[in-house]
């Protein structure tokens, strides 16, 4: 006979307890090996996307300040704005300001916009502003606030005797605002932008920040550089990302340098395999030269470990899919692993995969069983038939 089919050898290598639980072993390793490393890269990348998702919510796709700090906001900037960057603009008036709740102070960014072109730029919720205020969610939890409760703004302004006096002007909470970063939900205070200019004594569009919504968003880079072109003794343009680009760089990569490092791990989970292929040649030796005595070849038999091998393979990397869902929607949800957003910047942890990060981590783990799997083989093809028959019946 020169074949043997491969149920007759899969029976051999699967007839004893211990062979099954030394392939599970060797099956639930691997997979978790494969879940580390993609669940690092996840998290990275969960990290960046969540976070320039929360830019992008008070940013727009492209902020602009100016180089001397402040701007007029008039008809002709925006016709300037329109013609290179086809969508939608708005400016911002940015001001320090203290809040005082319940006798405390705490620095706040009070932030003048047009609540209708605010929210169709940035999806925030600012349509909500009436007469008063949006506060941040985070800042809403720290003093237990309501809609309708009252809130005191001290605010330096140039009306008065003085050059620079404060105002002290009570507002009432209109709403709560979430941009998903700690820090902006914790100091941002959004208010009618004629308002504050009202109170602060500018003349109406007056602004410190421009906001810009492309129709396209893949020519950000293009409509950014030539923004900066046009305006580039007045203004500067930059990505919305752009305050948090350092950070976003190192995670980058760190994302690599630790992958690369991990796949010490996806050695160590191959090296199990590479055992258990060892250890059923070795303890099922007799069976197996037996088998190539009544015909089985040394061809059908390498082909057998391979598609042993590839069948270990793609059932670890649907048990490591199975890791990940698990980690994703159960683990990473459970309370006490909510990290601190003052020092993390986001409070919570998810998992973002695209599908080069599974082409990454699961065709280097394959190539890594294949090479473990050729050089297995050729220490077995080493063993004749006779050498083989003579030392188990020796």
């Amino acid at each position: 006979m020169s074949k043997l089919p491969v149920t007759s050898l899969s029976k051999i290598i699967l007839e004893n307890k211990s062979s099954k639980k030394f392939l599970l072993a060797t099956v639930g390793s691997f997979a978790f090996s494969m879940t580390v490393i993609l669940a690092t890269i996840g998290l990275m990348d969960g990290f960046v996307f969540s976070l320039k998702q929360a830019l992008s919510h008070s940013n727009g796709d492209i902020k602009f300040t100016a180089v001397e700090g402040f701007f007029n906001y008039d008809d002709k900037l925006k016709d300037q704005l329109a013609e290179i960057s086809p969508g939608k603009n708005t400016s911002v008036l940015q001001l320090e300001s203290f809040a005082l709740v319940q006798e405390i102070s705490k620095g706040v960014l009070l932030r003048g916009v047009d609540r209708k072109e605010f929210a169709q730029i940035t999806g925030l919720p600012t349509m909500k502003l009436k007469e008063g205020v949006l506060v941040g969610k985070q800042f809403q939890k720290t003093f237990n606030l309501k809609l309708g409760d009252n809130i005191v703004l001290a605010l330096a302004t140039r009306k008065g005797k003085s050059s620079s006096s404060t105002l002290l002007k009570t507002f009432t909470i209109d709403g709560f605002v979430s941009h998903g970063i700690y820090e902006k939900d914790f100091r941002y205070i959004y208010i009618e932008k004629s308002i504050l200019e009202n109170l602060v004594g500018y003349k109406a569009g007056t602004a410190n920040i421009g906001l810009v919504k492309l129709e396209n968003f893949e020519s950000l880079k293009s409509v950014s550089g030539e923004l900066n072109a046009v305006f580039e003794d007045k203004l500067f343009f930059q990505p919305f990302w752009s305050e948090f680009k350092t950070l976003v760089d190192a995670v980058e990569i760190e994302k690599y340098s630790i992958s690369l490092v991990l796949q010490l791990i996806v050695l160590v989970a191959i090296l199990n395999i590479m055992a258990f292929v060892v250890y059923i040649s070795e303890i099922k030796a007799q069976d197996f030269f037996m088998l190539r005595a009544l015909g089985l070849s040394m061809k059908s038999y390498r082909q057998f470990w391979y598609v042993l091998l590839f069948a270990l393979w793609a059932f670890s990397c649907l048990l490591s899919q199975g890791f990940l869902y698990v980690l994703n929607h159960g683990i990473l949800k459970l309370p006490f692993l909510k990290i601190p957003g003052d020092i993390y910047v986001l409070s919570e942890l998810q998992l973002r995969l695209e599908s080069i990060d599974y082409i990454y981590v699961y065709g280097l783990s394959y190539l890594w069983i294949l090479l473990i799997g050729f050089f297995t083989m050729m220490r077995q093809s080493k063993k004749t038939l006779i050498n083989g028959l003579r030392q188990e019946l020796g």
